[in-house]
């Protein structure tokens, strides 16, 4: 079971925008500002309860806004805002109006999705102590972070399921060249040789590695699921950003939904080439370009199954205009 489509009307950035989802890997791509992570957290947010009270508390807790204000939400100069989704052609809607209340939710897609968001800033060097600190605290970071670390929390699987995931384990802890073990309150990575590493010590980078290799290894990713990942480049090299779109591609397989925003070049296009040359099957990679005609106006949204299918392209764009700027230094440089 998958996230198939979701709608937004009149919420943040957008005024009326469709997002038809893959099960597979789902790639949103747009300038900074243009709802990539609005997009994902709305998500995040309603696909996981049932109950009206729980999704409207999710959403404010996910977005923060200021004094728990959902209808902060809703677009400027619009009275309220929808966001509509369905799993197994089944079907729901959030609406939100400008006093802050949610009106109604129709329809019933079947049981809730699992899902995991994990955000751009790495979790693993702040989780010893966050749990019981977001309980009893006010803190500045939202609930996803929370959520992540609960996940991070659960013990290993055994058995079957550890059989299932081992493969994909055993890439993950190459990458990061060990093991990663939760002591106390406190993670490490341990080298095959070697002693441990605190967490903490190990590069931020592979931290994040590290993180996913955790969620496999207890569970927190499983078939069935969706994982929302934001910026997944963030502080990689790209020899380490082509070895995740590996691991990518192979919890797609498994039978994990993703939805990522990225403004890497690397990732993006290995992505592109891997669907456009065959070497994924069929349905396996959708591109999402989330745009604006204008500064000021909506944010809207075209797909493709690949790069080029795209109307725009905000990364390469900009790559070209950095091969120009290089041209004219060269020419310049050539008395031209």
């Amino acid at each position: 079971m998958t996230l198939e489509v979701v709608t937004f009307q009149n919420f943040t950035v957008f005024a009326d925008a469709r997002v038809e989802l893959c099960p597979g890997i789902n790639v949103l791509i747009g300038t900074n500002g243009t709802g990539k992570s609005h997009a994902m957290k709305a998500m995040y947010a309603l696909i996981g309860d049932e109950k009206k009270s729980a999704q409207s508390r999710k959403m404010t807790q996910v977005f923060l806004p200021e004094k728990g204000d959902v209808s902060r939400l809703v677009r400027r100069g619009k009275t309220e805002a929808r966001v509509g989704w369905r799993v197994e052609g089944k079907g729901r809607l959030f609406m939100v109006h400008q006093g802050g209340q949610l009106t109604s939710v129709l329809g019933e897609p079947g049981r809730w999705l699992p899902a995991l968001y994990v955000p751009s800033r790495e979790v693993l060097s702040m989780y010893e102590g966050f749990i019981a600190a977001y309980q009893s605290r006010e803190l500045s970071f939202d609930e996803t972070f929370f959520d992540l670390c609960v996940a991070l929390n659960a013990n290993v699987l055994r058995g079957e399921r550890a059989e299932q995931i081992a493969p994909l384990l055993q890439r993950l802890e190459a990458i990061i060249g060990g093991k990663v073990l939760l002591e106390g309150n406190r993670f490490y990575v341990q080298p095959t040789n070697g002693d441990r590493v605190e967490a903490h010590l190990v590069a931020e980078g592979l931290r994040k590695i590290a993180t996913i290799a955790r969620l496999v290894a207890n569970g927190g990713i499983a078939p069935g699921g969706v994982l929302f990942w934001d910026e997944p480049e963030t502080n990689l090299n790209p020899r380490l950003i082509t070895q995740v779109v590996d691991v990518l591609i192979e919890l797609a397989r498994h039978g994990v939904q993703i939805v990522l925003a990225t403004h890497d070049y690397l990732l993006s296009h290995r992505l592109s080439l891997l669907a456009e040359y065959d070497k994924v099957p069929p349905g396996t990679v959708r591109f999402f370009g989330l745009a604006r005609s204008e500064p000021d106006g909506p944010v809207t949204v075209s797909r493709g199954d690949t790069l080029a299918d795209l109307p725009s392209n905000p990364i390469v764009e900009e790559f070209a205009r950095h091969y120009d700027f290089e041209r004219e230094l060269f020419d310049h440089s050539q008395g031209g």
